[in-house]
């Protein structure tokens, strides 16, 4: 039983729970947003029953993470034996092979579940994990590419259950937190090779063109106005969940040990994403949708601390885990 739970638990940890149920809540919000909007009218995901087309969003998020953070942990396991002992691979309690199994099983599993949205959509998620390939082999090794790219990775993923979609403002704001978060982690935390001021400059231009594509993208495809005409106020919410996620940023910028820095960014990374879709649900006047991402911006947080404990757990010698 307790060998089993091991095996569980490492399954968990490589495909980062936390920060794959923060990445099907954006696919979530995706979702809705197509549902809501009239142009989708037809689509399969407005056709389809609702719990349906969230599942199917979910898989699809969740399943790109997974595909995501596997084949990193497949690339990096001679360097995560010195730097992340406590991973799966370099600490023994899961074989390659199946370590492959799952990453490209998570593969599959959004692709199957981005098809049924259709083949524009397959074809979207395709790029996207092209993409996240490219990040892997490349993009990680030259932060200044690589971090706007797994921003725009975040932010593209919104585009797969309806490409069409021309309200752009939520996946552009997903890519401005995702780009500042793994900024601020590759300086707080050290991380290598380090961003000199030139690779500063050109991530923050790359970002800029992402932020105006994105942004172009929405004046271009003539989406609808917003907020409300009649009820401008209900873009204050997006606002406040903007300025929370600036203090968690600025408490992991202040904070005197790496240790805690990483925690708060990790919750930021995990909890920014649905707790933005509650403030975009209430912008939208959708409460009850507001109040299921608000819940799940709690999960996240939660789920963020219960891993860092798990991971010390099974970081620890074989004697005190008995």
């Amino acid at each position: 039983m307790r060998n089993l739970l091991l095996k569980a638990l490492s399954v968990l940890q490589l495909v980062r729970l936390p920060l794959a149920l923060a990445v099907g809540s954006d696919l979530w919000l995706a979702a809705l947003l197509a549902r809501w909007n009239a142009e989708a009218d037809g689509r399969t995901v407005v056709t389809l029953d609702l719990w349906l087309a969230l599942v199917l969003a979910g898989l699809v998020g969740g399943g790109m993470l997974g595909f995501a953070a596997g084949m990193n942990d497949l690339l990096d396991q001679r360097r995560d034996q010195a730097t992340n002992p406590g991973r799966p691979l370099p600490a023994g309690r899961m074989r390659t092979p199946h370590a492959a199994l799952i990453t490209f099983g998570s593969l599959v599993t959004a692709l199957l579940a981005a098809a049924v949205f259709g083949d524009d959509s397959l074809r979207t998620a395709l790029l996207a994990a092209a993409g996240l390939v490219v990040w892997n082999l490349v993009g990680r090794h030259l932060p200044a590419l690589g971090i706007p790219m797994m921003g725009l990775a975040h932010a593209g993923a919104m585009f797969i259950p309806w490409p069409g979609q021309p309200f752009t403002l939520p996946a552009t704001l997903l890519f401005v937190q995702a780009t500042l978060t793994g900024t601020l982690a590759h300086r707080r935390l050290a991380k290598r090779p380090t961003l000199d001021t030139q690779g500063t400059l050109l991530l923050t231009m790359l970002a800029l063109a992402c932020v105006a594509g994105l942004v172009w993208l929405q004046w271009r495809r003539g989406a609808g106005e917003w907020p409300a005409p009649d009820r401008p106020w209900l873009g204050l919410f997006p606002l406040l969940a903007i300025a929370w996620f600036a203090w968690l940023l600025r408490a992991a910028a202040l904070a005197p040990a790496r240790e805690d820095a990483a925690l708060l960014l990790h919750r930021a990374l995990v909890a920014s994403p649905p707790a933005t879709a509650a403030a975009w649900c209430l912008s939208l006047d959708h409460p009850v949708a507001a109040g299921a991402f608000a819940g799940t911006a709690i999960a996240c947080w939660v789920l963020a601390s219960l891993a860092r404990e798990v991971h010390a757990m099974l970081s620890a010698p074989p004697a005190w885990r008995g």
